[in-house]
Formats: structure tokens, C-alpha cells, sequence
């Protein structure tokens, strides 16, 4: 954004890159800290945060979704599997598919890593006034609710 710019000609563009250039901070130290002890890598994170948004899933949605071949899907799930962060099933329909769901491990890995962004955001946040913390939360739940998958 250009920064004589006035707030009254922002448009989304400048916005999005405001957003972007705030997440690397945001999750500057904590993200790499937190794989390092679990264990996991950068990679397996993404793989573990696609299943988490779609809930069961073919490993073909999950290659789809993370741009990846199936074999590079298929190791990196090989590696979670063995770890105990998800577990593979044959699906009810066609039994030759095979579809990916986090276990209670993967589920607490999620919840843990959730819970680790959410203390830095506190931290964050503490620098606005209670009227802005009242508009930022007004748009970031209007934003979740239109991320949300649509059943």
C-alpha cells in the first residue's frame, strides 16, 4: 500500500497485502519452534492442516489440494501414518480407495499448534483499543464464516 495512501481509498488489494506481509510475523519463531519439538516438518504441517479442513479425505483431493503428485502425497502420508498423526481407510463406497483422517494425535497436534498461533495473536492484539478489537473481530468472524466450506 502506498503509504500516503488515505485509508478512505484502501482497496482489497492493499488490504491482502497488508495480511500478507503481517502472518509471516505473526507466526515468526513460534511456527518452526513448534514443528522442531513435534517432530513434524513444514510439509507434514500442510498435509495435516488439508486433512483437517476437509475431515476424511481421498489421498487424490489431498495430492489435488497441495499441488502435489500422488507419490510425494502418498510419502508424506506414509511419514504421518507412522507417526500417528492420521490413519488411512478404505472407503465404504469403493473399497480400492483409500482415505486419510487425522487420529486423536493429529487432532491434539492441531489443536496445540491452534492454540500456539492463538497465544501470539493475544499478544498482538493487545496493542488496539477496545473499539478496534471490536471492528477487527466484526470482520475476521465475517471472514471465517465466508471461508467455510458450503455443505
Amino acid at each position: 500500500m502506498n503509504r500516503n495512501a488515505s485509508l478512505t481509498s484502501l482497496t482489497t488489494k492493499d488490504v491482502s497485502f497488508a495480511i500478507a506481509e503481517l502472518m509471516p510475523n505473526i507466526i515468526r519463531g513460534v511456527q518452526l519452534d513448534f514443528f522442531v519439538k513435534k517432530g513434524v516438518t513444514q510439509t507434514q504441517f500442510l498435509m495435516l492442516a488439508a486433512i483437517r479442513a476437509y475431515g476424511r479425505c481421498s489421498m487424490g483431493a489431498l495430492a489435488k489440494s497441495l499441488h502435489v503428485r500422488m507419490p510425494t502425497a502418498t510419502g508424506i502420508v506414509d511419514r504421518l501414518a507412522h507417526a500417528g498423526y492420521v490413519q488411512r481407510l478404505h472407503a465404504a463406497e469403493d473399497r480400492r480407495q483409500v482415505v486419510v483422517e487425522l487420529t486423536r494425535k493429529g487432532q491434539g497436534f492441531m489443536h496445540e499448534f491452534e492454540s500456539v498461533i492463538r497465544q501470539r495473536w493475544e499478544e498482538v492484539l493487545k496493542s488496539l483499543s477496545a473499539k478496534e478489537l471490536k471492528a477487527f473481530y466484526h470482520v475476521i468472524t465475517k471472514l471465517r464464516l465466508r471461508l467455510q466450506p458450503q455443505s
